[in-house]
């Protein structure tokens, strides 16, 4: 569900967060997923000078406050939910995946969280040795984290001035760079807060990503419109962690997010059917589609062409 490939046009209040172009070229428009009331329309497009995929124009603060507020899944906190309930599954996994990603750096090290949702990898990170700190968009989430687990979470955006620069040995940065309206200076400031030779991790959509699922149309889970801003590619990023006083040294899009995102996608397809029988049909076949597909998924993964990347870089 989008609009016809338009011409080329120039918006003086669009300027690309990477380059600074201000010439877009259409790539795909949708809604937001989580408002089904609301018929306002985002739309993606291409910088004609370096690439990169953003909205263009913007959605304005209002309208992002409200699509935050709107049943976003990451402020909903598992590490504190009775049962087991699927969502909640899912979160452990990708929080101990996560984990994971940091066993080349001795625990009790200090960590950073931009954006620590509910808490989970916090609480996780924490559990497992590390002296943690965060700051959280939602100020709630900020204070709940605060009373209920004594950690140091400030409110707000990364800003200069919430600690000391140079002390944590580590900053992750799990699906944020999309959500911020400037990377390029969330990433500066990340870089300030690090030591010499310290690391941010980071996760992040692609831009390629962003280009595939067309077949799904709106319902492809990558988009998250209006929430995600921009979708990135290795050099896109490389520069601007250049900028940033670091050097981008990993940068790989694996097969389990692609895989995963085509299987939410077909969920979220799946569920505009009203009657619960062919939801079921539809999902069931859409999911063994992805299972087929399973080998051109894994080749477009090892290209670096996949729908997420997980990224390092290094303070110089």
């Amino acid at each position: 569900m989008g609009a016809e490939k338009g011409p080329i046009r120039r918006e003086p209040r669009t300027v690309c967060v990477v380059c600074g172009g201000d010439q877009w070229d259409f790539v795909r428009a949708g809604f937001d997923l989580c408002r089904p009331d609301s018929a306002q329309e985002f739309r993606l497009e291409r910088c004609l000078r370096c690439g990169h995929i953003a909205q263009c124009p913007p959605p304005d603060d209002d309208t992002l406050t409200a699509a935050y507020s709107a049943g976003y899944a990451p402020y909903r906190p598992a590490w504190k939910q009775a049962g087991w309930p699927l969502w909640k599954i899912l979160r452990e996994l990708t929080t101990r995946r996560r984990l994971w990603r940091l066993r080349r750096y001795p625990s009790g090290g200090r960590l950073l969280e931009v954006g620590s949702g509910a808490g989970d990898f916090l609480y996780a990170a924490n559990r497992a040795g590390w002296d943690v700190k965060a700051v959280e968009y939602s100020k709630d989430l900020a204070e709940a984290l605060r009373n209920e687990l004594g950690f140091d979470v400030r409110s707000g955006e990364l800003r200069p001035g919430l600690w000391e620069e140079g002390q944590f040995d580590l900053v992750v940065l799990w699906s944020v760079l999309e959500h911020v309206r400037d990377p390029l200076e969330t990433l500066k400031t990340a870089s300030a807060y690090l030591r010499a030779g310290g690391a941010v991790f980071i996760q992040i959509p692609t831009s390629h990503g962003a280009e595939l699922g067309r077949s799904f149309g709106q319902h492809w889970e990558l988009l998250e419109l209006p929430r995600h801003l921009n979708f990135f590619d290795k050099r896109s990023l490389a520069g601007l962690c250049d900028k940033a006083g670091m050097d981008l040294v990993v940068f790989r899009t694996p097969l389990l997010d692609v895989a995963w995102c085509y299987l939410a996608s077909s969920v979220n397809y799946a569920r505009r059917s009203k009657s619960a029988l062919r939801r079921q049909l539809r999902l069931a076949a859409l999911a063994a589609m992805v299972f087929a597909a399973l080998p051109w998924l894994a080749y477009k993964a090892w290209r670096g062409r996949g729908t997420e990347a997980f990224a390092v870089a290094i303070k110089r």
